[in-house]
């Protein structure tokens, strides 16, 4: 029996355009909700861009977002993971350290440095519905998550390799093909939803998920069912109980709708 479907967001559920089959969503959602199916939107984004995906619904989700630092049912904040200060120090000579254009993540707000340029937070804010340009990343008011690293496609894997060599007091994934997210070690997904099953009683085993990057690889791993998208990285496809669909062709709307009519 299915009590909780979780979901990746970016190369997942949205298409490359960012919008999903809203219409199609919205039945299942019904049936989720007459089943006490809990319906779960696990993302490294930044919660007020999650919630905001959801306008008619928003409030009856379940929200494990970055990379399962955060955890809240509508605005309702359960429980909150973010970086100790002697991690937080070693992220800010990481990225002192690196030549790469990076973003701070915070339960305030998301920073982006003012240097940067308007073009470049411009583009952020398609991720980040709140952001914040800041000149510098020191004395940050806020409980920070996480930190992510822009990077070019083909410098990814090397430079992720090397972080995770290097620094082995945090942790790094691959957030997509051209991102690396820094956080404290054992932050993933997976420790939302095992939060979410002790506070609900739900097994892992009753849980299915969907994704398709580095950062969804625990949760894929955690639950009973699995599922990557076709465009899902190398890593991710491995995790993965089995491969659908594009998310361009709204395929885990439509395996979500398969496994309730099943």
């Amino acid at each position: 029996m299915i009590k909780l479907v979780a979901t990746d967001m970016d190369g997942t559920w949205l298409t490359d355009a960012k919008t999903y089959d809203e219409e199609l969503f919205l039945r299942e959602f019904a049936i989720m909700q007459q089943r006490n199916i809990k319906f779960v939107i696990a993302s490294g984004n930044q919660f007020e861009n999650l919630y905001s995906r959801f306008p008619n619904v928003a409030d009856q989700l379940y929200f494990v977002a970055e990379n399962g630092a955060l955890v809240a049912k509508g605005r309702q904040v359960l429980h909150v993971n973010s970086l100790s200060d002697s991690d937080w120090q070693t992220v800010l000579e990481i990225i002192n350290k690196y030549n790469e254009r990076v973003t701070v993540s915070g339960l305030a707000s998301a920073y982006v440095l003012t240097q940067e340029g308007k073009a470049y937070s411009n583009e952020l804010r398609k991720y980040y519905e709140k952001l914040t340009l800041v000149n510098s990343f020191e004395n940050l008011d806020d409980q920070i998550f996480k930190a992510t690293f822009d990077v070019p496609q083909n410098k990814m894997p090397q430079l992720l390799e090397q972080l995770v060599q290097n620094y082995p007091q945090l942790d790094f994934v691959s957030g997509s093909s051209t991102s690396i997210d820094m956080s404290t070690k054992g932050m993933n997904k997976a420790q939302g939803l095992k939060y979410l099953s002790t506070k609900f009683n739900i097994n892992p085993r009753e849980m299915v998920a969907f994704g398709d990057s580095g950062n969804d690889v625990g949760m894929l791993k955690y639950v009973g069912r699995s599922f990557a998208t076709a465009t899902a990285l190398p890593i991710a496809k491995k995790a993965a109980g089995r491969i659908i669909g594009s998310s361009n062709d709204s395929a885990v709307q439509k395996e979500i709708w398969n496994l309730l009519n099943d």
